[in-house]
């Protein structure tokens, strides 16, 4: 039991984003900061505060289900198809 509970937490502290510090709190404000004074040096209009939008499109368990109904025309086809 002690070697299960030892590599789940080994596993959790691999999948567990880092501890969030004040320096990663400021990174954010360091790189719009970064991107207003490009835009005002070559013209541009000013980049908004919102953070930009995250990954948009399926999750990888729509992604697998919307292929399954699709995995048994591809094994008739067979390979090379």
């Amino acid at each position: 039991m002690r070697v299960l509970e030892r590599r789940l937490r080994r596993l959790e502290e691999g999948l567990l984003p880092p501890p969030e510090t004040a320096e990663s709190r400021r990174l954010p404000e360091i790189v719009l900061d970064i991107r207003r004074r490009r835009a005002a040096r070559l013209g541009l209009t000013e980049p908004e505060d919102a953070p930009e939008p995250g990954w948009r499109g399926m999750s990888l368990g729509d992604a697998i289900r919307a292929s399954r109904p699709r995995w048994p025309q591809a094994k008739a086809a067979g390979p090379g198809s």
